[in-house]
């Protein structure tokens, strides 16, 4: 691409994003050369590859990657293709049979450290150099997931990441479990996805029925490096409150109705024994002093305490306040103690008009724990995707040039354009 169109694309001074970022395949194709290959992308979680020779294949746009454990202690990623003619090795997930990868046409074989095992008639071969082996993907971990990346030159992932492992340490997210996990092809441009979910703008719109239990206009959005973070302003002691934008006088707030709503419009975010806790707080005195949530509240603690789960580095208002963080460039999602709802958004292959959207719901197992087998994507998360065929379709139309984006509501997007751009002209 020619320095005049990349400069055409990019985010202005002003803050226009041109449309061209989310319809143009010119600009797909420029974040394959020059974004992905660079950044630390999360490839799965470690409990997908409990035992030695288990493997998860991972793909952004039209590049597959293996990430396999390899030891006990150490896992191993390498570009998903063969040595002698570039036959894909695996797909999807599995376990490496011997514990060694063994190429499905001439049966070239690897050892899991990706070193050569064995090459069928290996003498007729001439020129083939000692020590040969699979081309590495640098790998890395933090909170239980299973990091890569392309870029050699890379800087090491805690500080790709920073401040993230600080702010969500507390969280144990290493210690959380596959509660359920669900993945779609969506007809949009993978940053339409992330856009929906990183922002509260939207939810007078397209998420009505939630304005009832939902301050969604005090949220405080903040931008840190590469990636941001937004939810209620934490100098705000949590409340039972529903939308300033309703406009309902604090005495017709029902509490009770405002927490039952909250507990059962979030339920991927909480446990089934909180619904039960929901209604034994229905029409339940209320001490001179206190308040329906600090109840809720102690309830909560009590028992993700009963689970053997350690809460005391959270506050009472953090056990029903929700981290909503963005690790740039495609992971985000509403983190609680004990839960967490999380979004992974990649392109489909080079198609910009396409995304692929991983759910996973993690939860922190406990006594008596189960994960679930089946799980609907829930009523907020499919009016979500109502929208995005909608905003891709009509980003193409002549009478779109730019987005013009709220400065404070929607500045997380724009951030991520910036950062964006950063990777695309240097």
């Amino acid at each position: 691409m020619d320095v005049t169109k990349l400069e055409e694309m990019l985010v202005g001074d002003d803050g226009r994003v041109p449309k061209e970022r989310y319809v143009s395949r010119a600009f797909a194709e420029l974040e394959m050369e020059r974004l992905w290959p660079r950044v630390w992308q999360v490839a799965c979680r470690t409990e997908e590859i409990p035992e030695v020779g288990d493997f998860v294949e991972y793909q952004i746009g039209d590049q597959s990657i293996l990430v396999v454990r390899s030891e006990d202690d150490a896992v191993h990623a390498f570009y998903n293709t063969c040595l002698h003619r570039g036959t894909r090795l695996a797909d999807g997930c599995g376990q490496f049979a011997d514990c060694e990868i063994r190429c499905r046409y001439h049966a070239w074989r690897y050892h899991l450290d990706g070193r050569v095992k064995e090459i069928v008639d290996g003498h007729e071969f001439t020129g083939v150099p000692g020590g040969l082996r699979l081309h590495e993907v640098r790998v890395d971990s933090w909170g239980g997931f299973v990091f890569v990346t392309m870029d050699p030159d890379a800087p090491a992932l805690l500080d790709f990441l920073h401040p993230i492992p600080d702010w969500l340490g507390p969280y144990r997210l290493e210690d959380m479990r596959y509660y359920s996990h669900k993945t779609t092809v969506l007809p949009a441009n993978w940053k339409v996805v992330v856009d929906a979910f990183n922002e509260g703008y939207h939810v007078q719109g397209t998420h009505p029925q939630i304005l009832a239990w939902t301050d969604d206009v005090n949220m405080e959005y903040e931008q840190f490096g590469t990636h941001a973070h937004y939810g209620r302003l934490p100098a705000a002691r949590r409340q039972l409150r529903p939308s300033p934008r309703l406009g309902i006088p604090d005495e017709d707030v029902d509490e009770w109705e405002i927490l039952a709503a909250l507990v059962g419009g979030l339920g991927g975010l909480f446990y089934k024994d909180e619904r039960r806790i929901v209604d034994e707080l229905k029409g339940a005195p209320i001490p001179e002093g206190r308040t329906l949530m600090e109840l809720y509240q102690e309830r909560r603690r009590d028992l993700l305490v009963s689970r053997g789960l350690d809460v005391s580095r959270f506050t009472l208002d953090q056990l029903t306040s929700a981290d909503d963080f963005y690790w740039f460039p495609n992971v985000l999602g509403p983190i609680y103690p004990g839960t967490a709802i999380m979004f992974r958004v990649r392109p489909n292959g080079l198609d910009p008009d396409s995304a692929i959207m991983d759910l996973w719901t993690l939860q922190w197992p406990g006594e008596g724990w189960r994960p679930c087998a089946h799980k609907d994507w829930g009523l907020i998360t499919n009016q979500d995707f109502a929208n995005m065929a909608h905003v891709q379709e009509g980003m193409k139309s002549r009478g779109c040039v730019d987005l013009r984006l709220n400065p404070r509501q929607e500045s997380n997007i724009l951030h991520m354009h910036k950062v964006i751009d950063r990777y695309l002209t240097c």
